[in-house]
């Protein structure tokens, strides 16, 4: 059983999406490209109007088909970039922790260079929440929103897997909590009650690390695939990125 985990623990932790979604259709999105080596990362920047503004950068779950989240993003005053992970619909490559990390500060940094927002914010949604971490800690940014985030993919599968030797057996770690001090922005934290993949336990511990300036939400009723659509959420959202009080 032990060897089975090791051996696939690649399917369980990351689930690439197949749709390349080749054509949107919008004036308002427009295709993004940028390669990694021989890696290319495709994705699309909504709204790009507001580009040298403020300007979002997200990272979803891993098995999110970040394209469907661009309907819902173009109502928002601010710009924002969706990339899909290498592996993941029209991007390249095979997916791996390291090769996320190294992948999301290429994004930033060629957007600071070709957009020059005034403000950055990040967007990371459960595994994505990660990735945000790692990049709030290692660029300048005015802040990073969570949403079901974790403290770490080990400690997320000790406890789906208790009677495992998870912490032998894991590549691809994740571990948000190594992030924490060097991360200088604010954070808003944004996680549900009823959540069975990311247990509301292992965010706790995520928030009682953070030691600059946070904002949690708790959706007592929200699970991990519907949080979105809680009242709470969008509110959260948008007052923070617009800095207000939430």
């Amino acid at each position: 059983c032990a060897l089975f985990l090791y051996l696939r623990q690649d399917s369980f932790i990351f689930y690439p999406t197949a749709a390349r979604h080749d054509d949107y259709g919008n004036e308002r999105v427009v295709d993004y490209h940028l390669q990694q080596g021989a890696v290319s990362l495709r994705g699309w920047l909504v709204n790009p109007a507001f580009a040298r503004e403020k300007l979002l950068v997200y990272y979803g779950g891993n098995a999110e088909d970040i394209f469907y989240n661009i309907d819902e993003y173009q109502g928002v005053q601010a710009a924002t970039l969706f990339v899909a992970y290498r592996g993941y619909g029209p991007s390249s490559g095979k997916p791996g922790e390291a090769e996320l990390y190294a992948d999301a500060l290429a994004i930033v940094d060629d957007i600071i260079r070709t957009r020059a927002p005034k403000e950055i914010y990040l967007i990371g949604r459960s595994l994505g929440s990660g990735v945000a971490c790692y990049v709030a800690a290692r660029r300048p940014v005015q802040g990073a929103i969570l949403v079901t985030p974790y403290d770490s993919i080990e400690n997320v599968a000790k406890s789906h897997y208790p009677w495992m030797p998870v912490a032998q057996l894991l590549r691809h770690r994740f571990v948000s909590l190594d992030s924490l001090p060097q991360i200088r922005c604010p954070l808003l934290v944004i996680y549900g009650g009823a959540d069975q993949v990311i247990a509301p336990k292992r965010t706790e511990n995520l928030i009682r690390h953070i030691k600059g300036e946070k904002v949690s939400v708790f959706i007592a009723k929200a699970d991990h695939g519907t949080i979105d659509m809680f009242p709470d959420y969008w509110p959260a959202i948008l007052r923070f990125i617009n800095r207000e009080k939430v």
